[in-house]
């Protein structure tokens, strides 16, 4: 645990809440990552930490996405985060990540991200990650960590080749509206999830697209999934 327990967190100075906490309506969740606002009862609402305000009955994630990095990563304060990120309903870490693309520099990405994936495994939550351009690094990092959490790469539109990359290295993908239906097709159905994020289609929508390209009704087993993605891991 490193930087985080060591330099951060000072013992007993954070009441935390672990997962045998969180409600057990995570079984109604189909939605793994949306940006609407609560309620939305078949979600998992994505939000960050300063405008993390829960509503009575809604699962929520945390994170500190790539954009938002501060350049002075001194001034993050990881003890309020680390008490945020274990309130019982919150349920899953992030969206965090890397973007190559839009964010800052790379090194603070990656201290960021370590920070979380830290958080990750003290809290029992799995990661939701913002990937951008940066699997190489992802993957990188999954097999320097070798967590026990989950990790999902929400809103994948990759291609096939890059999809069995981040499979292969146990990373569940998740698909929104827009996605690579090669990639649909070639993922296993045990490591599908499905998402609104910042769109205006429905969750129904999304997976009702997901199983045209499947040839089948994946409905329950997107359910199915989420709940497994969200079930503590040892």
């Amino acid at each position: 645990m490193s930087s985080l327990g060591r330099q951060r967190i000072r013992p007993g100075s954070v009441t935390l809440f672990f997962p045998s906490s969180i409600p057990d309506y995570m079984n109604r969740i189909t939605d793994i990552h949306t940006h609407h606002a609560a309620p939305q009862p078949e979600a998992v609402v994505c939000s960050s930490p300063e405008l993390f305000a829960p509503v009575e009955g809604q699962l929520y994630s945390i994170g500190i996405h790539p954009w938002d990095i501060p350049q002075d990563i001194s001034k993050v304060d990881w003890e309020k985060f680390l008490a945020l990120c274990s309130h019982p309903q919150v349920c899953a870490i992030g969206e965090c990540g890397i973007d190559k693309a839009k964010g800052g520099p790379l090194f603070l990405q990656m201290q960021v991200l370590k920070q979380q994936i830290e958080i990750s495994e003290r809290l029992k939550k799995p990661l939701v990650i913002h990937d951008v351009k940066a699997h190489d690094i992802i993957i990188g990092m999954k097999k320097e960590f070798r967590p026990s959490q989950k990790w999902v790469v929400h809103g994948f539109n990759g291609k096939p080749s890059v999809a069995k990359m981040l499979i292969d290295a146990g990373i569940w993908l998740s698909f929104g509206p827009r996605f690579n239906p090669d990639s649909v097709k070639s993922v296993p159905e045990m490591m599908m999830l499905a998402e609104t994020d910042d769109s205006d289609a429905t969750i129904r929508d999304v997976i009702s697209s997901l199983s045209v390209v499947r040839g089948t009704d994946i409905s329950d087993t997107i359910a199915l999934n989420a709940s497994r993605f969200l079930s503590q891991s040892d």
